[in-house]
């Protein structure tokens, strides 16, 4: 199941209407305490599959890095894979640094989504 972190709610929705066009389960989160409890599998009656992958936008600034370093720390086999703005080349050397398995500008994220969602995602809806 691949993980998002998004604060955009158009990019959100593209991402999740991108991975059930795919086969693949998703799940939002906010923070990191919504991230451990998926991290966990705590059971709150939506699909609770093991992550196998979390997709973070940098637009989220400290919350996106404290994510990535989060899932680094509790599960460093997960892939993680940050996007953000290609001018935010600060931002996206941060991302880099606190452990995302790849950083990517916004426009190359979304042009590869689909097959991002279907390497990362583990198993099947």
């Amino acid at each position: 199941m691949i993980i998002y972190c998004c604060s955009d709610l158009i990019f959100a929705t593209k991402i999740r209407s991108t991975a059930q066009a795919v086969g693949v389960g998703c799940r939002p989160v906010r923070n990191v305490a919504m991230l451990q409890a998926r991290l966990d599998q705590i059971d709150d009656g939506k699909l609770n599959e093991p992550v196998t992958g979390v997709l973070v936008d940098l637009d989220m600034q400290e919350a996106a890095l404290e994510v990535i370093k989060h899932v680094k720390t509790e599960q460093p086999g997960v892939q993680t894979i940050a996007f953000g703005a290609h001018v935010a080349t600060q931002v996206l050397a941060l991302a880099q640094e606190s452990g995302a398995d790849q950083v990517l500008p916004r426009s190359q994220f979304a042009a590869n989504l689909p097959a991002l969602l279907e390497e990362y995602g583990g198993s099947e809806l």
